[in-house]
């Protein structure tokens, strides 16, 4: 199983080159900026445990596991995927300019599959932003905000006051896609990753214990 899901991983990701992408394009009108710093409250609290059972859907091949997270200090998060049974594949923690292995198998210690994984894991994790400016419609307060050349735009649901949805796009292209689904306003019991430009899709839902 660990073999088939390398496999299918890098496949994946060295097949970026071959899709393209269309513009990604707001449908909101721009607002005055007056709030210049927000949070993301899903993976916020450090007394959490934040556990969710995994499936990837890799070009059509579906894989399972557990991925495990929490935060350890005000900016660094710990990340643990581990198979059904409870084996480690994968040990590391990323902060916004840290990226940390403490644990890895061999078949899955591939640059390029830890490149994606941290720069998926560090968009979602990452607490504290600045936004640059706001845009708005009849549903969604969008923020928009840097990353590195990229841009992320987190929506907020203006009648729940939930974040909804968080987009990773370059100046044209809408790359990855966070959507969440949850029961109140700090924590996301369901979260799907999808990735536009390669047949990649994680999918997280929590673990009731």
């Amino acid at each position: 199983m660990q073999n088939l899901m390398t496999r299918f991983l890098l496949i994946s990701l060295l097949s970026v080159t071959l899709f393209s992408c269309s513009s990604y394009k707001i449908d909101a009108a721009k607002k005055e900026n007056s709030i210049t710093e927000f949070k993301n409250p899903y993976f916020e609290n450090p007394q959490t445990d934040y556990v969710y059972k995994a499936h990837i859907e890799v070009y059509g091949n579906k894989l399972g596991g557990i991925f495990i997270t929490k935060r350890i200090s005000d900016s660094v998060h710990r990340v643990v995927f581990t198979t059904e049974f409870g084996n480690k594949l994968m040990d590391f923690e990323l902060s916004e300019n840290d990226f940390k292995v403490n644990y890895i198998i061999d078949d899955l210690n591939r640059k390029i599959i830890l490149n994606t994984l941290e720069k998926d894991f560090r968009i979602l994790l990452k607490i504290n932003h600045k936004s640059e400016e706001i845009f708005e419609n009849n549903n969604f307060l969008i923020y928009k905000t840097k990353n590195g050349k990229n841009f992320d735009y987190f929506f907020f649901n203006k009648a729940e006051n939930k974040l909804s949805r968080l987009v990773h796009a370059s100046k044209s292209s809408e790359k990855v896609v966070f959507d969440f689904v949850s029961k109140n306003t700090t924590f996301a019991e369901g979260i799907i990753i999808s990735h536009k430009n390669i047949k990649l899709k994680i999918e997280l839902n929590q673990i009731i214990n």
